[in-house]
């Protein structure tokens, strides 16, 4: 891919970059709202966040993110 740069520096390309990444991130967090697990989630500790079966909440969400499994947790949805 071509990226012709102009007059921006490679810092504003940085900050699109990421609040691009930022966006897309929290448009598959949104879509994994409410929906169960088929796997467990454990924190860096091993106490499960998530056990199979467990519907996905905002507050396990903010756990999952803690214990940095988010990328795991996308992989673990159960979906119909």
């Amino acid at each position: 891919m071509l990226v012709m740069l102009g007059n921006r520096n490679t810092r504003e390309i940085r900050q699109s970059d990421s609040n691009n990444y930022n966006f897309w991130e929290d448009q598959k967090i949104k879509s994994i709202l409410g929906h169960p697990v088929k796997r467990v989630i454990c924190d860096k500790q091993g106490n499960i966040i998530l056990d199979i079966g467990d519907i996905i909440t905002f507050r396990a969400l903010e756990q999952v993110k803690q214990a940095n499994e988010l990328d795991y947790l996308f992989t673990s949805v159960y979906r119909k």
